[in-house]
């Protein structure tokens, strides 16, 4: 082989090298067009791999199509995508289906406050209530599958459970049922992609509150991207990156939402128990604008 043949074998050798070095990463699509809550999920899943881009090499980060909570999991436990990581409220019995989760709560707490959107025909009703045992004269819809319904559920409180993602803000809107409740950092852009639906009401008076770590779940056999990833978020929050990001994604949204402005209702989380790190110090306290303040 002549020397120049040798050297455009080598350059081609080490393209392909390259190439290869790049570890795929597969994040979940919004399940519509108006659906804007895998955007910071994304965005912070590139952070972390970013972060770590030294240390662990180059990624290429991935779409895999719209699916239901349902068809996440299956997706995860059947490894059906390369490194799959799907954001999910933590819950022991992910770890029983046989998941593994990244030890960070990923929105920093927020969506445990919850700001609802109110049935018209239910919204003068909705703005006397003050506590727990008021809320129980109402019926709050809620996506199939989501951890939210069995902790409303356990507070007493009635629960329709619908699939499909835009179902809920239809069904409100008239009157099929009465709440339709979502996290701070949600209600605000999920009102704006939604303004042309007729009867699309947001309550002005209350907000409830459990604790609700959400975290990124994969399939435990993707160890070394778990491991990353974890590295990547914690390295993000110490150099502020992370904290920043949050703030450009939810800082609107929670300005939107007047928490100070609200009555505050607590409900419990039971579905915490056997959670393996301290998210505490984490969490955001939007009545007092500090991290840990809880």
């Amino acid at each position: 082989m002549s020397p120049m043949r040798l050297v455009a074998a080598l350059l081609l050798c080490m393209v392909s090298l390259t190439g290869q070095a790049a570890t795929r990463f597969t994040y979940i699509s919004p399940e519509s067009e108006r659906d804007p809550r895998t955007t910071y999920d994304r965005e912070l899943l590139r952070l972390a791999l970013e972060k770590t881009r030294d240390q662990f090499g180059d990624y290429e980060l991935v779409p895999a199509p719209p699916m239901t909570k349902a068809r996440e999991r299956l997706s995860m436990l059947l490894d059906s995508f390369p490194n799959l990581f799907v954001m999910d409220s933590y819950s022991r019995t992910r770890e029983r289906l046989g998941l593994a989760y990244v030890r960070f709560p990923i929105h920093l707490g927020i969506v445990s406050y919850r700001i609802c959107f109110v049935s018209p025909q239910q919204q003068a009703a909705v703005a006397k209530v003050t506590d727990i045992k008021g809320l129980r004269q109402f019926v709050f819809g809620q996506g199939k599958g989501w951890l939210d319904a069995d902790i409303l559920r356990h507070a007493g409180l009635q629960v329709v459970e619908v699939e499909g993602y835009e179902k809920l803000f239809k069904m409100v809107a008239r009157g099929r049922f009465d709440l339709f409740c979502r996290g701070v950092s949600e209600l605000r852009s999920e009102q704006l992609t939604h303004q042309d639906l007729a009867g699309l009401t947001v309550d002005n008076a209350l907000m409830l509150y459990y604790p609700l770590p959400r975290v990124f779940y994969t399939n435990p056999r993707n160890s070394e991207a778990l491991k990353r990833v974890e590295q990547g978020l914690l390295l993000a929050w110490q150099d502020g990156s992370l904290q920043a990001l949050w703030r450009k994604s939810f800082g609107p949204a929670i300005a939107f939402a007047n928490p100070q402005q609200r009555r505050l209702i607590q409900l419990e989380n039971p579905f915490l128990k056997g959670i393996s790190f301290d998210y505490h110090p984490y969490f955001y306290n939007p009545l007092t604008d500090r991290f840990g303040d809880h």
